[in-house]
This record gives C-alpha cells, structure tokens and sequence, in this order.
C-alpha cells in the first residue's frame, strides 16, 4: 500500500499529498463495475453500512454523499464521501470532511468502472489525522446505473499508514449530484480521447520556454525551508514538497514568509490565514508558490505545490533540511491538487 501524509482532506491530508505517480486500485468483479445508464430512476435514499475502523474503534459512519469532481486522466470520476455527521447543509463535504468537521470521514475519487485512485482517511482515533492511501483499498463492487450509486468498498484488512491501523467495509447507495443525473451529464464507460487538444498538456514545456527567454529556472530545491523542517519530500513528477515542522502553524507561517520575502519572492493575491490553518501564494517572475499549512500533532505540515521551478535531479534529491525515508509513492490526488485548491479557497475557514 502507497501511504503519504496528507492535508486533512489531503491530511487528509493529503493529505496531505507522491511517486511513482498512482497506482489505480481496478473494480472487481468486471460484471459490478458497469458503465452509466442514461436511463434515470429514482434518487436512492443515502445509506451506509459496514465499518471504518481505526486503530480499533468503530467510526459510527451513518452519511454518503456524492460530489462531482473533474475528470483525471481522461476519464470521468466522482468523489463520495462517508462521514459520521450530517454533511446535508455543507457547500463542499469532501473539504469540511478533511478538517474534521464532520466526524471521522472516508473520502474516495473513483473512476466510473470503479477504479479507485484517490483516498483520503481521517479517523478520530488516529494521532496522525489524517493522510491519503491508495493501493490496496478496492471495490468489491460498484455500479452507477439510472443516475446513482452502489457499491461495496474495502480494504480486505486492517492496514497500517505511518503507525496508524485502519480498515474498511463499507456497503452503500446513493444519488448522482444532480447535474450528473441528466442523462446529457453522464459519460460514458470509454471517454473518446482522440481528439484532444495538443495544447491541453503543453503547460509545463511552455512554462520552460518562457522561463528560458527570462532567465534561468529558480531550483526547488533551493527554496529557503524553516531551518526545523524534517520529514522533506521533493516529488518531482508533480513539482510538489512537503516537509513538517515542530512549531505551530501561525510560526511556520511567520518565519517562511520571511525567508522566502529574502529570496525575492513577492505575496499573490488570494492568500488567506485562518485560526488553525494558512494558505500563502508567493510569485517570482513566471514562477509560482501555493503554499498550504495545516496543524499536525503538536506541530505542523506543509505542502507546497509549485509552478515554473527547476525540479532537475529527480524525486526526494538534494534535500535542504533533514529528512526520514519514504516510500516514494504518490497519491493521484497530488497531481490534481493545484485545481483542487482554487475551490477549497472559497470554502476556506476564517
């Protein structure tokens, strides 16, 4: 199993975040995970059963909800969350569902044919609360027909992410958010790809030429970090870092600041700091910085996602503070944080 801390929802948390870029848990068996029917029945009353358990206790998970998300990979997806507490009145579950305010909470982004490739845990029984998880959780079964949901997801054991046990069996139904229930809104098992737009992917090697006429690429691995940070991870593949530190959030929000203000990096707009958590965004010519600090054990952890920097010299290279092994795997999640982000910023609390 590919485990990483994450930011609750992605500390979820992922959080919360890397690499060998996903590995997709696939629907079993091929004749439960079916493709979507246009034809609509009836909205299926929200159900779950089954257990979430951690470090072991029960997490009395009694809501599902779906939410849309975008498409990874090409291929259309949903998001469904299983929480403790009533998510019926919250704008976005999944982002209320990664900071704890709904209970413990399960929350999972799968492909239409089942395959899982996103998950995130955040149990109350974990001191590590929470992180992200992909690999060995599956769907035993997993149907969207007439514009809802069922399935069967599970571990098949208890499973163990940074010395914390967790393990999942839960049975469910539920609706399609309406506007996946129109049958325009559901796509289909296979999405036709042959025409996508070259420009689509073109992001990164436009970046790089920009950056070549404007001066040399500013290296990752060179960002002034808190002198405290351990726990350093540079993921490559989707320029990402991560680090924790012992200090509280509001310290490590100061002292960054400061170091990176030396480094000639100027504050972006949108930047929000709130009791328990900040989000900065610094620029430096073409490049820029998300930076996302969230409260964790009695310090903090840090993610960083980044565009425009020099990320020569491959994943978890030249680490500027100390750092523990890991893993080297990344959660799909990661590679899609960077829009993620813009909507959690609506829902930011204050």
């Amino acid at each position: 199993m590919k485990t990483f801390p994450s930011l609750r929802f992605w500390q979820f948390s992922a959080a919360l975040i890397a690499l060998c870029f996903v590995d997709f848990a696939t629907a079993q068996p091929p004749a439960t995970a079916a493709a979507a029917d246009t034809k609509l029945d009836e909205p299926l009353k929200p159900t779950v059963t089954g257990k979430f358990v951690g470090n072991g206790k029960n997490a009395a998970i009694q809501f599902v909800v779906v939410e849309e998300r975008e498409a990874f990979s090409d291929k259309e997806a949903i998001r469904l969350i299983f929480t403790e507490k009533d998510p019926a009145t919250v704008k976005k579950p999944s982002w209320d569902a990664g900071f704890g305010k709904l209970g413990s909470a399960l929350v999972i982004s799968v492909f239409y044919d089942g395959g899982i490739f996103g998950c995130e845990v955040s149990h109350s029984a974990h001191t590590k609360r929470g992180f992200s998880a992909v690999g060995e959780i599956k769907m035993a079964e997993f149907k969207v027909a007439g514009g809802n949901v069922t399935g069967h997801v599970i571990t098949g054991k208890e499973l163990d992410a940074f010395g914390e046990k967790w393990e999942v069996d839960l049975t469910f139904a539920a609706p399609l958010p309406a506007k996946l229930r129109s049958g325009a809104a559901i796509p289909p098992k296979t999405p036709v790809t042959e025409t996508k737009p070259i420009v689509k992917e073109s992001r990164g090697s436009a970046k790089k030429e920009t950056k070549a006429a404007d001066g040399p690429l500013i290296s990752a691995r060179k960002l002034a970090l808190p002198k405290d940070a351990t726990d350093v991870e540079f993921k490559a593949l989707v320029k990402h870092i991560q680090f924790s530190s012992p200090q509280s959030v509001e310290a490590v929000t100061k002292e960054f600041s400061a170091n990176l203000k030396q480094q000639g990096w100027n504050e972006g707009k949108g930047g929000l700091m709130g009791k328990k958590n900040a989000i900065l965004h610094r620029e430096q010519g073409g490049a820029k910085l998300t930076i996302m600090i969230q409260p964790s054990g009695a310090g903090s952890v840090v993610k960083i996602f980044t565009e425009g920097l020099d990320w020569s010299g491959g994943d978890d290279a030249g680490s500027s503070a100390p750092k523990k092994a890991t893993d080297g795997a990344a959660d799909a999640i990661e590679a899609e944080a960077r829009k993620r982000i813009q909507d959690a910023l609506k829902n930011f609390p204050k």
